[in-house]
C-alpha cells in the first residue's frame, strides 16, 4: 500500500467534512435547565438565610423597652432642721447638716411633717455611719444623698419625696 503525504504526517491530515462527525467528536453542550436550576437553587439559599436572619429583627418582637418612671417636679420643701452627728471612726470631728425634703406639692407636706420624727432618725442613722472620705467628695454627698432618699421611700413608705437638700453641710 501506498502511503501518501497526509498519512506520514497525522497532524496536517485534512478535517472530515461537518456531516461525517461524529457525535462523539462533538463537544458537548450542558443543558441550559440545569445551569437555572443550580443557579435557582443558589438564590434560594441566599434568600432564605437572609430571612432567617433578617426578618426577626424587622417583624420580630421586640424587647420590652423600661419605662422611665417620670417623677413629678419638686414644688414644695419640707424643712427637717439641722442635725448634727459624731463622724464613724473620729473621735473628736462631726458633722452638722440642715436637712430639706422636696415634695411635688404642698399637699404632701403633713405626710413629712407626721413623720418627722422617722425622718430624722433615719438621717442621723445614715449620716453617723458614713466616712470622713465620703462626706469631704462632692460624689460621695451625692451618693449620700440617693441613700437617704432610697431609705426613705423604702424603709418609711414616703414615695412621694422626690429629692433631699442639704442647705448646711460643716465638717469640723
Amino acid at each position: 500500500m501506498a502511503k501518501t503525504k497526509a498519512d506520514e504526517n497525522p497532524a496536517k491530515a485534512p478535517a472530515p467534512p461537518p456531516e461525517l462527525v461524529t457525535p462523539a467528536e462533538a463537544p458537548k453542550k450542558r443543558s441550559p435547565l440545569l445551569l437555572y436550576g443550580v443557579v435557582g437553587l443558589v438564590v434560594l439559599a441566599v434568600l432564605g438565610a437572609g430571612g432567617w436572619f433578617l426578618v426577626p429583627r424587622f417583624f420580630g418582637a421586640k424587647p420590652p423597652v423600661a419605662e422611665a418612671k417620670v417623677e413629678d417636679p419638686i414644688k414644695a420643701t419640707a424643712p427637717l432642721g439641722a442635725v448634727v452627728v459624731n463622724l464613724n471612726g473620729e473621735t473628736r470631728r462631726y458633722l452638722r447638716v440642715a436637712v430639706h425634703l422636696g415634695v411635688p406639692g404642698p399637699k404632701d407636706l403633713k405626710a413629712i411633717e407626721e413623720a418627722k420624727p422617722q425622718i430624722l432618725d433615719l438621717v442621723i442613722t445614715v449620716l453617723s455611719s458614713a466616712e470622713v472620705d465620703t462626706l469631704a467628695s462632692e460624689d460621695g454627698r451625692a451618693e449620700l444623698k440617693e441613700e437617704l432618699l432610697g431609705r426613705i421611700r423604702e424603709d418609711l413608705g414616703l414615695t412621694k419625696v422626690g429629692r433631699v437638700f442639704f442647705t448646711e453641710f460643716v465638717i469640723q
